[in-house]
């Protein structure tokens, strides 16, 4: 399969390594997966390979010397809600602890966007005249106040005991917790899903799920939509890197493509949300005076930037989506995935390598 050419404003294009929306790189294959494996063995290999990923990353996330490391264990803790997300069908309800999972995300998340925001702040200060610069500098204090008691809930959420705990409840449910049902409600002869069969109903529903969102593309005002669909893209990306192993290099360049898709529409609602807070900054900042008419002089001097890039991305966005339109992109993927419907006539091995059928409840 061949990915769409580069968009001409992709060549010699820079971005800052601390912005949140970087294509990153992708993820290394699981040890110890098997694709022909039994899909609710395989699954729990994925899902504690990727809990052990983000737990390892929590002293690396609380050094403030370096934010990337908030950054990483943020991506890693993204990708393993990704992967609950996707083997939900597979997975006993309420079997796993999501809701630490989520506070753990959540914090992460804050003071990722704290760090993304003061980066953005410096780079536009160093731009600006020295009066705008002496406004931004005021908003950059009031951010890094912001970062400081976002840190603290964070130390707070993933101090070493309440990440030792979480990783025990994980680990402990994930033995019980998969319920691997067939297709069509009753037991094929002689078959069990595979971990690559179950990856081929998982990015299909991700595939049709981006499709039938795709038209967002086509309101550039309606933010809600937008944002929705960056969400399917990022989720399509991410099951498309863990099930990437089993069809080879072959799933590595959509992959990759996917993502330039998922980082404009992501600078996109970075934008929305600036505007948004700039907007309802310049109409707090009312009355007379030299502060309130720097302030609103500050705003103004943002909102106009934002809302240029915006713009920018937005059609960065259109364009590719377009692309993809005109090319067949998400066809052709759709066909990878067709052709490795009919299953195979032999069991999936089992971590032992013999044959073995799940017994399902």
């Amino acid at each position: 399969m061949t990915p769409t050419s580069p968009l001409p404003y992709e060549e010699g294009e820079k971005t800052l390594k601390s912005l949140s929306h970087q294509i990153v790189a992708k993820e290394k294959p699981i040890a110890k997966l098997n694709c022909h494996d039994v899909a609710g063995q395989a699954i729990q290999v994925v899902l504690g390979a990727r809990l052990e990923k983000m737990c390892a990353l929590r002293d690396h996330a609380l050094n403030w010397d370096d934010p990337e490391g908030v950054h990483d264990m943020r991506v890693a803790s993204r990708r393993l809600r990704s992967a609950l997300s996707d083997f939900k069908p597979y997975l006993r309800k309420r079997s796993m602890p999501l809701k630490g999972l989520k506070a753990i995300a959540t914090s992460l998340g804050v003071v990722r966007d704290e760090d993304v925001v003061l980066a953005a702040l410096e780079v536009l200060r160093a731009k600006a005249d020295e009066e705008v610069a002496k406004g931004i500098g005021a908003i950059v204090a009031e951010h890094q106040r912001r970062r400081v008691q976002a840190r603290s809930v964070l130390e707070r959420t993933i101090r070493s005991s309440a990440i030792a705990e979480f990783r025990d409840d994980f680990r402990t449910r994930l033995g019980t917790a998969t319920n691997i049902p067939d297709s069509a409600g009753e037991k094929v002869a002689n078959q069990v899903l595979t971990f690559s069969q179950a990856g081929t109903r998982i990015i299909g529903a991700r595939l049709k799920q981006l499709s039938d969102a795709g038209d967002a593309v086509y309101h550039p005002l309606q933010t809600k939509r937008l944002h929705k669909l960056r969400i399917l893209a990022k989720r399509l990306r991410y099951a498309v890197e863990l099930f990437a192993p089993c069809w080879g290099d072959e799933f590595k360049k959509p992959a990759a493509e996917i993502a330039h898709f998922q980082t404009s529409l992501g600078e996109l609602h970075d934008c929305d949300i600036w505007i948004t807070n700039l907007g309802a900054r310049l109409k707090k900042e009312t009355g007379a005076g030299l502060d309130h008419r720097q302030n609103n002089e500050v705003a103004v001097w943002l909102l106009g930037h934002f809302a240029g890039e915006r713009t920018k991305h937005y059609c960065h966005a259109l364009e590719r989506w377009h692309k993809w339109q005109t090319e067949g992109f998400l066809e052709r993927l759709k066909a990878m995935l067709d052709a490795d419907l009919t299953p195979k006539a032999e069991f999936p091995r089992n971590r032992k390598g013999t044959a073995e059928e799940l017994t399902t409840s």
